[in-house]
């Protein structure tokens, strides 16, 4: 049974293998615990249109213009777009009949039923834009969701660093219901563990950052001919494109948004399974033209290569791996008469690994809510340490989603929204 120890062998190779070349990520915890890029302040104004996308959105859809109305950006300099997509409650109506004569809010509907994710929204609205204002009539263009609200100082900070010359630019995606439960304390520790340990590095390194769906900032050349991504992750889809095509993505840590995030167990599952169905999508979709931008174009290599990593499907592959090494496991345990005693060190080294990991979890929990202390809402010390020790089981849910998602069919659906925040106690941070 020599070949199957080899196989087993072969398998641990390859993880060793996996690992040490997507080892260069450590650089990016060290430096963006340390380390942020700052902007420097300009007194230059560009135009900028504000795209939202909005699925029966009527309970928070004011709150985000509110947000917006709020902002110490000069008004005159901004255009909101609105496009109710496939509603059917009071969306469209209601941001229609927003009362600011400083802010002007232009409301499309879409209403196609076969076209439901926001991909098609955004799709439908830059046609819209083109054929009503021509798309170089703005400089560029944000993407937020429904039920996001901008902290007053958002667009002056996301300004500047456009101004600096940076053609794509995202932001720091805040919590607003981070205490409400594990569930969404998990997601905001989620979206920070991203700014962190990834954006914060790296913008200072010069690479591509993560685009997380919302919260983002590029010029009218990228979608002069339109938005074309229309998947169930379609901001992968639009991340990798502009890697291909030489875009520096930057991040901005002092813009500050806040996004609504699940609660309720069963809809962060199916929205997981979503999340998951989309990234297997866009490893089909991605990875062979950003080996093909590094090995043939032979463009941008090292950023490139961290991309290509984002869309690897490494959930997936390191799951095969463990299947076939306890497979193999079992039957050298069973053929050695020897089944008890590798059940028993299995049992052991498993609560080992999961008490070892928990630490980790702990550990960079920890230093997300220092490095972002003054910007994080308080809470009850006993509850938050309750949330971040079920943190792990966030992940777990992301994993299994994953599994799930390769043997079943997802459709879009959306996530109810209705937490509303006081935009007037926004504090620029």
């Amino acid at each position: 049974m020599e070949w199957l120890k080899d196989i087993a062998t072969v398998c641990q190779y390859v993880g060793v293998a996996l690992s040490v070349l997507t080892a260069y990520e450590v650089v990016f915890f060290a430096v963006g615990i340390f380390f942020r890029k700052r902007f420097k302040k300009t007194e230059e104004r560009r135009r900028y249109a504000l795209c939202v996308p909005a699925r029966n959105e009527e309970k928070v859809i004011q709150n985000f213009l509110e947000s917006v109305a709020n902002s110490d950006y000069p008004l005159e300099k901004l255009t909101v777009f609105i496009v109710a997509d496939n509603c059917t409650d009071q969306t469209a109506q209601i941001s229609r009949s927003y009362r600011n004569k400083r802010l002007r809010v232009i409301v499309y509907e879409h209403n196609a039923a076969d076209e439901r994710t926001k991909g098609y929204a955004l799709r439908y609205l830059f046609e819209k834009i083109e054929k009503d204002y021509g798309v170089e009539n703005f400089d560029g263009y944000f993407i937020f969701d429904a039920d996001n609200v901008i902290s007053a100082n958002y667009i002056t900070k996301m300004n500047e660093a456009f101004v600096a010359g940076n053609k794509i630019v995202t932001s720091f995606r805040n919590s607003k219901n981070l205490n409400r439960n594990w569930i969404s304390f998990g997601y905001g520790m989620h979206w920070m563990r991203t700014c962190l340990y990834e954006n914060r590095a790296k913008s200072l390194l010069g690479l591509a950052c993560r685009i997380q769906g919302t919260g983002f900032l590029f010029s009218n050349e990228l979608v002069r001919q339109g938005w074309k991504y229309t998947s169930l992750t379609e901001d992968r889809s639009f991340c990798s494109d502009a890697v291909v095509q030489g875009y520096k993505i930057c991040y901005c840590d002092e813009a500050v948004f806040y996004d609504e995030q699940p609660y309720r167990l069963k809809i962060a599952v199916r929205q997981r399974i979503r999340w998951a169905k989309g990234h297997l999508g866009s490893t089909v979709e991605n990875c062979p033209k950003l080996l093909k931008n590094m090995f043939i174009k032979r463009k941008n290599f090292l950023m490139t290569y961290d991309c290509f990593w984002l869309n690897f499907p490494s959930t997936v592959e390191r799951a095969v791996r463990k299947i076939i090494r306890l497979g193999i496991q079992i039957t050298l345990a069973v053929l050695a008469y020897n089944l008890f005693g590798w059940l028993k060190g299995a049992f052991w080294m498993y609560v080992g690994d999961v008490f070892g990991k928990w630490l980790g979890y702990m550990a960079y929990q920890i230093c997300i809510l220092i490095v972002y202390r003054k910007r994080i809402e308080k809470g009850n010390g006993l509850k938050r340490f309750f949330h971040m020790a079920l943190f792990p089981l966030f992940d777990v849910i992301g994993r299994l989603a994953t599994y799930i998602a390769l043997f079943t069919k997802v459709e879009w659906k959306m996530i109810p929204h209705e937490t509303v925040m006081d935009v007037s106690q926004l504090n620029n941070v």
